[in-house]
């Protein structure tokens, strides 16, 4: 059975640095140019799904930086997407405080 788990978790760490392979030359290009808010949108989608890796929470958080101010609603919900997803509750509420 651990045998199994450690299995699993090495799947998971290559699928992880896979996406980043996908998804880092996207991340260049949304950020060398503008991109109309539902482009934007659909890349965040996806890189949220993954957040939870550091190297692509790091691609999360540079395309929101770029389109901060172009598209700020739609930077503030995703901001809060990922909280809800991928923050521990107890460090959420401490930043509320």
């Amino acid at each position: 059975m651990d045998e199994n788990i450690y299995q699993i978790a090495e799947q998971i760490v290559q699928l992880h640095q896979k996406a980043y392979e996908v998804y880092l030359p996207l991340v260049e290009d949304v950020c060398n140019r503008t991109v109309p808010e539902n482009e934007l949108s659909h890349l965040l989608d996806y890189l949220l799904d993954f957040a939870c890796d550091e190297k692509i929470l790091g691609l999360y958080k540079r395309v929101c930086r770029k389109y901060l101010y172009i598209y700020p609603g739609c930077i503030q919900s995703y901001i809060e997407a990922y909280r809800e997803m991928w923050e521990d509750e107890d460090s959420y509420s401490a930043e509320l405080s």
